[in-house]
Formats: structure tokens, C-alpha cells, sequence
């Protein structure tokens, strides 16, 4: 099986947003290798940010509706609920590998 992986906020509304060709480029590329390995993973918070930005900060914007689609298509990759657990393993995780 493949490894999940954690996708940001960003990685999404940059796959939308046709303003950052290369960026866009870039995000579509990694999230068509999620969708076909089957191997994305999000959190509530993200679809949440996700939602926002692309509906409210992107000019233009997408349409609620075609948001929305995106975010239930996005409810397949068993999205993360916030909690301590989930909280505590990021702190280590930012701290072994140095993140921001």
C-alpha cells in the first residue's frame, strides 16, 4: 500500500487558482499521483480554508457550487478532524524535521 500524504491547503487552491500557471501546473501534477495512487489525505480545517479561498480570495473565484463539488469529492480521502492526538503529532513532527 502507499504511503498517505498529508495535503495542505494551499496545494488545493493553487490547483485552482489560474493566475500561478506553474504552481498550478505543479499542484495538478501531485494531486492527479494522490487521486490515482489513492494516497491523499486532508484535514476538516483544510477543506474548511479551502472552501474560503477559492470562493472568497481567488480572483476570479469559483462559483460556491463548484467549490462545494470539490469538497465532496475531497470527503474520499477520510478527512482529519482536529484533536489533541492529531495536535501533539504535528508538534513532533515540526519539531524532528524543522518545519515552519
Amino acid at each position: 500500500m502507499t504511503a498517505r500524504h498529508f495535503v495542505d491547503t494551499n496545494v488545493l487552491v493553487y490547483a485552482r487558482d489560474n493566475a500561478e500557471p506553474a504552481k498550478q501546473r505543479a499542484a495538478l501534477a501531485w494531486l492527479e499521483f494522490l487521486w490515482r495512487e489513492r494516497a491523499g489525505r486532508i484535514s476538516m480545517q483544510v477543506l474548511s480554508e479551502f472552501y474560503v479561498c477559492v470562493t472568497a480570495k481567488l480572483r476570479p473565484g469559483l462559483p460556491p457550487a463548484q467549490a462545494w463539488h470539490d469538497v465532496e469529492d475531497l470527503l474520499v480521502w477520510d478527512p482529519l478532524s482536529l484533536n489533541r492526538a492529531v495536535l501533539d503529532r504535528a508538534f513532533h513532527v515540526q519539531n524532528e524535521f524543522k518545519f515552519a
